[in-house]
């Protein structure tokens, strides 16, 4: 199949953007639950009953775990934030890094995507480095 690089039309444009607001919602949704779930009354509770180090550790545990799952939503939220400003602006659809047009197959599967293909390989190797 090849790849199809080229401007998009607005109506694209437009539902592209439906698409990130969906999945920008949706991850504050999930942020919401695992708030609830995670750091709720129950928490509260081993917190206040905490009886010798070996609860103290499972708690710091609890803690890094839940921090690091909302660290990891930020994230996204950040990528999905930046993609509806390119969007404002005109530049949706454009890698950020050679400015070339991103294919839309890669924006069908992820509509917040950044960089072509090629340069997200190439930002990949350099980290793995």
């Amino acid at each position: 199949m090849a790849k199809t690089r080229r401007p998009l039309t607005p109506e694209e444009i437009e539902g592209f953007r439906r698409e990130i607001l969906k999945k920008k919602e949706e991850l504050w949704n999930e942020i919401k639950k695992d708030l609830i779930e995670r750091v709720g009354e129950q928490y509260q509770e081993l917190i206040d009953t905490v009886k010798d180090e070996e609860e103290l550790a499972q708690i710091d545990l609890h803690e890094e775990t839940v921090l690091g799952v909302l660290e990891a939503r930020k994230k996204e939220l950040e990528v999905i934030s930046q993609a509806l400003w390119r969007i404002d602006h005109g530049e949706y659809g454009k890698c950020v890094e050679c400015g070339c047009w991103i294919c839309i197959e890669r924006l069908r599967v992820r509509p917040w995507a950044a960089y072509c293909i090629e340069c997200k390989e190439k930002l990949e190797k350099i980290a793995r480095a």
